[in-house]
């Protein structure tokens, strides 16, 4: 019952979080790609294991191929809010989600 209600929460805060506009690429803190997820594209990016393919359409990027041994990576499926990830461990990749198209206009709490 309380896991039920565990994954319940979660669920309802990750429907709450914002739909992001750019999806970044990083490995080793180091930005290897970014882009607006409103423009359909394929992305072939090298790791030390090989090849990692990312694939955006429809607002949504996901790891569609890897030449990571366990292709983990792959079954996480596609991402699109802000704030959500995707990783490759044997390839160091870290893809995520930032900001809504016109997150420039956000402000917190603190500087209102």
């Amino acid at each position: 019952m309380l896991m039920l209600l565990a994954f319940a929460v979660c669920a309802w805060l990750l429907m709450r979080a914002p739909e992001g506009g750019r999806v970044i690429v990083e490995r080793d803190g180091r930005v290897l790609f970014s882009a607006p997820l409103d423009m359909p594209r394929r992305v072939r990016l090298e790791g030390p294991v090989g090849p990692t393919v990312l694939s955006i359409e429809e607002g949504r990027v996901r790891i569609v191929a890897s030449s990571c041994p366990q292709h983990f990576c792959q079954r996480q499926g596609a991402i699109a809010r802000a704030g959500e990830t995707l990783v490759c461990l044997p390839n160091r990749l870290l893809v995520r989600i930032s900001g809504s198209p016109d997150a420039g206009n956000d402000y917190d709490f603190l500087s209102r």
